[in-house]
């Protein structure tokens, strides 16, 4: 379960990528879209799966509106970011169901089973060492309770081939991954060797990283993230951790819920729920 390495060491990564969370203004502009429109699919998800009266820990919930609204749905949740800076507003919300704590996921400061829900949105992406993350998920999730993931699927062949396909009709392109018809078109074939990889020849997991793009002024697109993320590998981990897979992907919408039901791992976002 070793990852394609990076040309910085693990340690020296997570430094960087913590001063940069801790400090970009420019990063905290682009979370402060992040509203309760932005989010609301992801609290669904969450909402969906969680028993009546859940304690939820939602993790890298950045300007903490998740926490916040999950918290409104009628759960007791910890809200928790790398970053003092994002979660400067949301401590004006706190109240004796609802407290946030800075902390890194890798290193969470709870006790082993704490939680009947582990939740995160557009994190896992950014993790420089998923597997130890998703340890420490393991550790402090309640037996019977629930982990739920949401995300890009970096890996999925199918959002490259709809850049190229939207590039060749004369529409723009998308930031980092597909701004060209040639970088559209080399990525469809790399994400699709991925996939055939991940989903045919091997049976655990194999977790790709990147070297993050941490620029000052940060451009969003997820050129921050360090983890080609994809829900086979998450998949594999669970099951060989003894979770059981409660849904492999969920769409909204009538064209998500077609590809989540027929094509879990090409779809374009991470939505898996599994179960301790």
């Amino acid at each position: 379960m070793i990852g394609t390495p990076i040309s910085e060491t693990s340690l020296q990564l997570r430094q960087r990528m913590r001063e940069f969370y801790e400090t970009s203004e420019s990063y905290k502009d682009l979370l402060d879209a992040h509203d309760e429109v932005y989010l609301r699919h992801y609290v669904e998800l969450v909402t969906r799966f969680a028993p009546s009266g859940s304690k939820i820990l939602d993790l890298g919930c950045g300007n903490g509106i998740s926490a916040r609204v999950l918290n409104q749905t009628g759960f007791d949740v910890v809200g928790t970011d790398i970053s003092p800076l994002f979660l400067e507003e949301a401590r004006n919300w706190e109240n004796p169901k609802l407290r946030y704590e800075i902390c890194d996921v890798l290193e969470l400061p709870f006790d082993n089973d704490s939680f009947d829900v582990i939740c995160s949105n557009e994190l896992i992406e950014h993790l420089p060492d998923v597997e130890t993350a998703l340890t420490e998920m393991v550790r402090v999730v309640r037996k019977d309770g629930r982990i739920v993931l949401s995300g890009p699927n970096l890996c999925s062949p199918l959002t490259p081939f709809l850049d190229w396909i939207r590039l060749l009709c004369g529409k723009s392109g998308r930031p980092v991954w597909g701004e060209t018809k040639r970088q559209a078109f080399q990525q469809f074939k790399r994400n699709s060797g991925i996939y055939i990889n991940k989903r045919f020849l091997t049976k655990t997991p194999h977790f790709i990283y990147r070297t993050p793009d941490l620029q000052a002024d940060a451009i969003g697109g997820d050129a921050d993230s360090a983890y080609y993320a994809n829900p086979i590998d998450l998949a594999q981990f669970f099951k060989l951790n003894g979770f059981s897979i409660v849904k492999k992907s969920v769409g909204f919408g009538i064209k998500g819920r077609i590809i989540a039901n027929m094509f879990p791992y090409i779809s374009p976002y991470i939505t898996m729920v599994v179960q301790k």
